[in-house]
């Protein structure tokens, strides 16, 4: 979408040398005047000699002959025997200009600034060097400086204003120009530049009223009708702006046959007809003042301008990349070039123009195109701060691009080839709406976006991606933290194998540290920095470093990750192992009970959970997990099928969970001398999200901002395995964790310590099974659908053939989970084994000595689907039997 803003460049070139004449005549007058106070306000600095006159005259001719190294060596002869003379400084900052030493200028600039602090032109002068290096706040401030030593110079006031513009402070900059306008009424081109100011602003009545004044005071310039028909658009009154650009069409339809500057005329007549929807006429007119300008930059450019708004991005670039070739300066022309390149979805270009262009002189639409290429580049975060600047410097420019993606997405709603294309304006409306805090807006036209894409796109196309950061940021503003991280460690595992786009969701996810430290919670700020500092330590990411006070913040919040990392871990090894010896661990032997009875019956409960209720936080791969660990046992380790329980995705609720490890099932089935296993393969929670310090599994209906509620508590587990399984064998089998993000390739919410397996083996007098240390990550495989951990256990679990014992199956598992997640993730994922029995080591496949019954009234039965023949009756109003 290009900007209206660039229209106006060049339509008054007719009166360019009057008005360029008038300009020149003010600040030579200004300047006179302005040295004249200085030699009447300012006393020399240094004794009046002779011989210093002579050495400053010789330098001062070295400097206008341009010999800028004999200038510099005169200037300095004088500074040496008289280091306060502030003009030979000044002078010397001019020769060190000629030979480009700009940073020795800027120090001559600041010494003689600092001998004699009233010199004005000195602000003048370091002013514009600043301005030149790009450091626009710096020359801001000098001009200012400059004008508070001189309050009605106006050549200060008009420095300062231009600073100011292109720097996008355009309300300031049309205080500034009204400031002139007080001590020069007269002045077109102040006027017309505060009008200017005023229109980028979204100030339009002041604009409009502007240029009323402008076209009663000089009638001859019709080109102001074009500029107040624009405006008049922009505020709604289309019958006011039709007629203002009819009168442009009809002034230069009767001075074509007889004008001197064809060219121009058929230019400013074209971009009339535009506006009046004449797009054929207005193309011929620009394309005739084309080739009447050959050499004319602005002319091809706005012909460029004038294509992309027609639709013709193609075109478009072709007469933008020509204009740039004439002039590679022309802000114009970058700005509508990156418009064409984001309207082709081509958003490096896009970044690349717009970038290039917003160095130069910030733009409201520069920035929210920008805005909207950094969008389909990843970087939701930067696309943030670019709609917001734009929305700071026109404070209706998000509504009217609001407007037109609605009448887009309007337009595109019922055409199914174009879905690709509505879900694009989808994410750049939830942008606008996230900006502008309309969260739920937000959420759901991303929501949207992501039903089409998942619909269109294969489950590997990156531009997935843009959805999952999209509500990242909608959550991180809800300040929903565990679902914003999630959603950030997700698109950050999806971005995995494209450095380039991953360092958007590290910088996602530093969001999230903000937070967390504004809020005081550090050790969990820490606990993300620690992974994306890991990730910018291997993928050379340089950019948005925190620094100053937020630097010692992220600094604090480290020490206090590592600090509990390591209290963890000092916990962790104070404990006896279960490979010690009773006589080594008197207290450890105590607790541990002997079992060797036979097993009498075999249980499980088989839980996997993949589609989640809150879409946002689906896995890929966790219920086929679950579905294949329950084949293997059926299959391959006698088990009778109505004693296996399997709960995945709808069926795997918190009640229905709970019913059958507590109620239902187990405790109606499971005796004393069976075995039990329960397996889970889902997300986990860690215990610093809960004011209780708890652990939490998650079901399918789990609401991650209320795990006390809704999520399933170790402390629970622990109780129901303890008090309501009659059996002394339970083996509980935990693939998830806490330790990643919500992704395809790791479980859990957020980088936090995992589940102690000991502490729960202690808690349950039982064998439980964790897929990873305490501070690692669970995985799931690059290489094939499905669970590191849960594909070697089953591997594991026959390598012997039916009866493999236990230990030799963990210690397959151990080793070949290392190994692949170390060769595919370079990370460490090391399973662990906690055991509160002892005896001979345990093979599940032995088959059950007395076996009973199973249960198969577990759970409620689904109801039968309709038939064909019902579907039909109910819609023509026939009633069945029930």
């Amino acid at each position: 979408m290009a900007s209206p803003e660039t229209l106006r460049e060049t339509q008054l070139k007719r009166f360019a040398v009057m008005v360029e004449k008038m300009k020149h005549f003010v600040f030579v007058q200004t300047v006179v005047l302005a040295f004249t106070c200085l030699l009447v306000q300012t006393p020399p600095a240094f004794a009046e000699s002779h011989d210093y006159k002579k050495q400053l005259e010789h330098g001062v001719h070295q400097l206008e002959k341009k010999d800028y190294q004999g200038a510099i060596a005169s200037f300095t002869t004088v500074l040496r025997d008289s280091p306060n003379n502030y003009e030979a400084y000044l002078d010397r900052a001019e020769a060190r200009k000629g030979i480009k030493d700009f940073a020795a200028a800027l120090s001559d600039y600041d010494q003689a600034v600092k001998i004699n602090p009233n010199v004005v032109e000195a602000y003048f002068k370091r002013g514009q060097v600043k301005e030149d290096q790009g450091d626009r706040p710096g020359a801001i401030d000098d001009y200012s400086q400059a004008l508070s030593l001189n309050p009605k110079d106006v050549t200060a006031i008009l420095l300062l204003a231009e600073a100011l513009k292109r720097n996008g402070d355009y309300s300031k900059s049309a205080e500034m120009y009204n400031e002139a306008l007080k001590l020069q009424p007269g002045s077109i081109t102040a006027r017309q530049e505060c009008a200017d100011c005023k229109v980028k602003s979204g100030n339009y009545d002041g604009a409009a009223e502007d240029y009323r004044f402008l076209l009663k005071k000089y009638k001859q310039l019709f080109a102001l009708h074009y500029d107040l028909g624009h405006v008049l658009q922009l505020k709604g009154d289309t019958q006011g702006a039709k007629e203002q650009f009819q009168q442009v069409i009809d002034y230069y339809s009767k001075t074509l046959g007889h004008a001197h500057d064809k060219g121009k005329d058929y230019i400013a007549r074209g971009l009339s007809y535009f506006q009046l929807g004449e797009k054929d006429k207005a193309i011929h007119d620009l394309e005739q003042g084309v080739s009447l300008l050959p050499g004319d930059a602005d002319a091809q450019a706005q012909l460029g301008q004038m294509r992309l708004e027609a639709g013709d991005t193609t075109g478009a670039i072709k007469d933008l990349n020509e204009a740039l070739a004439k002039d590679s300066t022309l802000t114009s022309a970058l700005l509508d070039r990156g418009a064409a390149h984001l309207a082709e979805k081509d958003y490096g270009a896009a970044k690349a123009d717009l970038d290039t262009a917003l160095a130069v002189r910030k733009s409201a639409d520069g920035f929210l195109n920008r805005a909207m290429a950094r969008l389909g580049l990843f970087d939701t975060v930067g696309a943030q701060k670019d709609a917001r600047q734009a929305k700071s410097m026109n404070i209706q420019i998000l509504d009217q691009r609001t407007k037109q993606l609605s009448d887009l997405i309007a337009k595109a709603g019922g055409q199914k080839s174009d879905d690709q294309n509505l879900a694009q304006y989808l994410q750049q409306l939830a942008l606008i709406d996230l900006v502008n805090n309309h969260l739920d807006d937000a959420e759901s036209l991303v929501k949207r976006a992501m039903a089409i894409q998942e619909k269109k796109l294969s489950a590997s196309d990156l531009k997935n991606t843009v959805n999952l950061m999209l509500l990242g940021s909608v959550n991180l503003q809800k300040h929903s933290m565990l679902k914003a991280e999630a959603l950030f460690r997700s698109a950050l595992a999806r971005l995995h194998g494209n450095p380039a786009s991953a360092k958007y969701a590290v910088f996602g996810l530093e969001e999230c540290a903000k937070v967390l430290i504004q809020s005081g919670n550090f050790e969990q700020a820490g606990s993300i920095l620690a992974d994306t500092r890991l990730q910018r330590s291997a993928t050379g990411i340089s950019e948005q470093i925190f620094t100053g006070d937020l630097g010692r913040q992220a600094d604090r919040a480290l020490d206090a990750y590592r600090q509990k990392r390591k209290q963890d871990q000092q916990s962790l090894v104070s404990k006896p192992s279960d490979n010690q010896s009773s006589e080594t661990s008197p207290d450890q032997s105590k607790r541990k009970r002997r079992i060797e009875s036979p097993i009498r019956d075999k249980w499980a409960v088989i839980v996997g959970i993949s589609d989640f209720q809150d879409s946002s936080i689906n896995l890929r791969y966790a219920a086929k997990d679950a579905k294949d660990f329950r084949d293997f046992l059926v299959k391959e380790k006698n088990f009778a099928p109505d004693h296996v329980q399997l709960l995945t995705d709808k069926a795997a609720t918190r009640a229905n969970i709970l019913s059958a490890l507590g109620n239902r099932f187990l405790p109606r089935v499971a005796e004393r001398n069976d075995l039990v296993i329960i397996y889970f393969s889902t997300h986990g929670s860690p215990s610093s999200l809960d004011i209780g310090g708890l652990n939490y599994l998650v079901a399918h209906d789990t609401d991650i901002n209320d795990l006390y509620a809704t999520g399933i508590a170790m402390q629970d587990l622990v109780r129901i395995i303890k008090g309501r399984v009659l059996s002394e064998r339970v083996m509980l089998v935990l693939d998830a964790c806490h330790s990643g993000g919500a992704t395809p390739g790791s479980k859990g919410l957020t980088r936090a310590q995992n589940i102690d397996a000991e502490s729960l083996a202690q808690g349950t007098g039982q064998l439980v099974i964790s897929s990873s240390q305490p501070d690692q990550v669970s995985w799931e495989s690059k290489r094939y659908e499905g669970s590191v951990f849960t594909k070697y256990l089953i591997e594991g679990l026959k390598s012997d053939g039916e009866m493999t014992k236990l230990g030799n199956a963990i210690k397959h598992l151990q080793e070949e989970t290392e190994r692949e997640v170390l060769r595919d993730r370079g990370a460490n994922q090391t399973p662990v084994i906690k055991s509160e029995w002892e005896g001979s080591d345990l093979i599940i496949g032995v088959p059950p000595a007395a076996p009973s019954p199973g249960l198969t009234d577990f759970l409620p039965q689904p109801a039968e689907p309709k038939t064909a023949v019902q579907t039909s009756q109910k819609k023509s109003g026939a009633k069945g039997k029930h």
